[in-house]
C-alpha cells in the first residue's frame, strides 16, 4: 500500500482520540472521512469527507479505523443495518483501536470475515496529546501480511508501534500496560500521601524522587497534577481508567489468577466513581486516599 494511490480511509468515532488521529492521518497525506454527526459536521472543514452512516463510510473505504467509545457503540456501528460490516467489501480492512473485551472483537472479526473483510485488533496506548505528537503506542497483532500492508497507514498514525503477535494479543498487551499504569498510578498517591502527612513539600518531592529509583513515567506525569492539585483537564479520565479496570478483572477471572494489586485498585477507583468525580483525571485518586486518612 502506497500514498502515491489514495488510499481512503473512514474513521469510526470522531472523538478525543479519533479526531487526533484523523489529523494525523491527513497529514500523511491519506484521504479522510467519517460518520455525520452533530460532533463531525465541522470535519469538512479540516479537509475531511462525510458519509451518511458506517455502511457507506465502509464501502466507500479502503481502511476504516475504528475508535468507539463503548461496547454498545461497536455493536450498533458494526453490526446495526447500517454497520460497518453490512457495508464492507473483499479489500476493506479495519483497524481497531479500542480497548474492549477480545471476545467481542473476535465476533466482530468473524462478522467482517464472512463478507471477505479483515480486521487487525490494534489498541492505542496514549493521552490525546501524546497521539497528536504521533508518540502513541500501537500494540499490533493480526494477519502479518496485513500488518506490512497497512504499514503506512499505520506509521502515519504513531512512528511507535510493535507487532505482538496473533488476532487478541494486541488487546492482552494493552490490558498489561493499563493495569500497570493503573497500580502505578495508586502507588503515586499513596506515596504521595505518606509524604504530605510526613510534612514533604510536594515540589520537592517531585525534585527528589523523579530521577530516583522511585521515579517512573507515570511519576513524572501525575505527581505534578497531585502536587498543585489540578485534575482538569482530564488526560485519563477515572471513568475510563473504572472501565479498563473491569476487563483487566474479567480476564484475569478468566485466567483463574490471584489479583491482589488489582482488587486494591478496584476499590479505591471505585470509591473516586462513587465520589462523583470520573470525569477527573485519574491522578484525583490521590484526594481519595488522603480524604480516607484525614477520617481515621
Amino acid at each position: 500500500m502506497s500514498t502515491e494511490a489514495p488510499v481512503r480511509i473512514g474513521i469510526l468515532g470522531l472523538g478525543r482520540i479519533g479526531r487526533v488521529i484523523a489529523a494525523n492521518l491527513q497529514a500523511g497525506g491519506f484521504s479522510v472521512a467519517t460518520v455525520e454527526r452533530p460532533n463531525s459536521r465541522d470535519f469538512p472543514a479540516t479537509g475531511g469527507r462525510l458519509e451518511a452512516d458506517a455502511a457507506r463510510l465502509a464501502a466507500a473505504s479502503d481502511v476504516v479505523v475504528s475508535c468507539l467509545a463503548s461496547e454498545a457503540q461497536m455493536e450498533q456501528a458494526f453490526l446495526g443495518p447500517d454497520g460497518i460490516v453490512a457495508g464492507a467489501h473483499d479489500s476493506l480492512v479495519v483497524i481497531e483501536m479500542g480497548t474492549f473485551p477480545i471476545v467481542l472483537k473476535r465476533r466482530l472479526a468473524e462478522a467482517l470475515a464472512a463478507r471477505g473483510a479483515a480486521m487487525l485488533d490494534c489498541p492505542i496506548s496514549g493521552t490525546p496529546p501524546v497521539v497528536a505528537r504521533r508518540e502513541a503506542m500501537l500494540f499490533v497483532s493480526g494477519d502479518e501480511a496485513i500488518v506490512r500492508r497497512m504499514s503506512p497507514v499505520l506509521a502515519a498514525i504513531s512512528q511507535k508501534q510493535t507487532f505482538v503477535g496473533a488476532f487478541g494479543a494486541g488487546m492482552a498487551t494493552k490490558l498489561v500496560t493499563n493495569f500497570l499504569v493503573i497500580v502505578n498510578t495508586l502507588a503515586v498517591a499513596e506515596a504521595f500521601v505518606l509524604g504530605t502527612e510526613s510534612g514533604l513539600d510536594p515540589r520537592q518531592m517531585i525534585a527528589a524522587i523523579g530521577d530516583s529509583f522511585g521515579g517512573s513515567r507515570v511519576f513524572d506525569f501525575r505527581a505534578p497534577m497531585m502536587a498543585s492539585r489540578t485534575y482538569q483537564p482530564a488526560p485519563g479520565p477515572a471513568r475510563i481508567v473504572w472501565k479498563d479496570l473491569q476487563y483487566i478483572r474479567d480476564q484475569s477471572a478468566a485466567l483463574g489468577l490471584a489479583g491482589p494489586l488489582l482488587e486494591t485498585a478496584m476499590e479505591w477507583f471505585k470509591r473516586m466513581i462513587d465520589a462523583g468525580r470520573g470525569e477527573d483525571e485519574c491522578a484525583g485518586v490521590f484526594e481519595i486516599v488522603a480524604a480516607a486518612n484525614k477520617h481515621k
